[in-house]
């Protein structure tokens, strides 16, 4: 969870693009390459006109935008990315807890359901274990107060230079042309029930 302010606006546009479960699957898929409806529906299973709807809801909340349209076989093709990272900050997330706690509870498990999806989707591909360019690691720990604080702070610093790792490498597509790899990162520290 990101700790900066987002202000109430943006907070709500937020939460509208994620009350939707295709409207916020479409919005994670832009926020990680631009693409089209019909690449999204494509990717999800979907149909096409019902996301492109959804897309062009992202774009009146500013969720998204249009990038470039395209001519192709005498149609128009509409590109589209992400114009926000998927945050909420630590005053949005407290105020949702208090005003709509199961929708609260909706959203962490689409969080993680939407992990849980991208892994399933790359082993069916045979994408993940086709060769050891992989890592998952699951670390069930105990630790105090203190020990909570510093393994948010490194899951916040992990996130930063993540931001970074994607920003330099698509700076290096654009100038070499290079091929995009799609990769999917979920770095999850919280309380858990038991250990």
């Amino acid at each position: 969870m990101a700790t900066k302010t987002n202000g109430k606006l943006q907070f709500e546009s937020h939460i509208e693009a994620m009350a939707h479960p295709l409207r916020h699957k479409c919005w994670i898929i832009l926020h990680g390459r631009e693409a089209s409806p019909k690449e999204i529906a494509d990717e999800l299973g979907a149909d096409t006109a019902l996301v492109s709807h959804h897309v062009k809801r992202l774009v009146k909340l500013n969720c998204a935008e249009l990038v470039r349209e395209e001519k192709v076989r005498g149609t128009i093709r509409h590109v589209y990315k992400a114009t926000q990272r998927v945050l909420v900050d630590v005053e949005d997330w407290n105020r949702l807890i208090d005003e709509n706690p199961p929708f609260a509870k909706h959203l962490l498990c689409g969080f993680m359901q939407s992990q849980l999806d991208d892994f399933r989707r790359s082993v069916q591909a045979g994408v993940l274990g086709s060769d050891d360019r992989w890592h998952i690691t699951r670390d069930p720990a105990v630790v105090d107060e203190t020990g909570l604080t510093e393994a948010l702070e490194l899951a916040d610093r992990f996130q930063a230079e993540l931001v970074e790792i994607v920003r330099r490498s698509a700076e290096r597509r654009d100038g070499s042309g290079g091929d995009a790899i799609p990769i999917s990162a979920c770095l999850s520290v919280f309380k858990s029930a038991s250990h």
